[in-house]
């Protein structure tokens, strides 16, 4: 496991999009009504069903 190149990097929007395109594609859809913000959202405690 190793970091992302700093050149990209340079967009938190593009990365968060993608990441979700990624998971519409794998199927994993949450609910708007069941979906929730929160700025302390750790993204090394995701579960990745995308991916092998």
């Amino acid at each position: 496991l190793s970091p992302a190149l700093p050149r990209y990097c340079i967009d938190n929007g593009a990365m968060i999009a993608q990441a979700g395109w990624e998971m519409l594609r794998a199927g994993q859809v949450t609910e708007l009504s069941q979906s929730g913000i929160t700025q302390r959202y750790r993204t090394d405690e995701v579960e990745v069903t995308w991916r092998d």
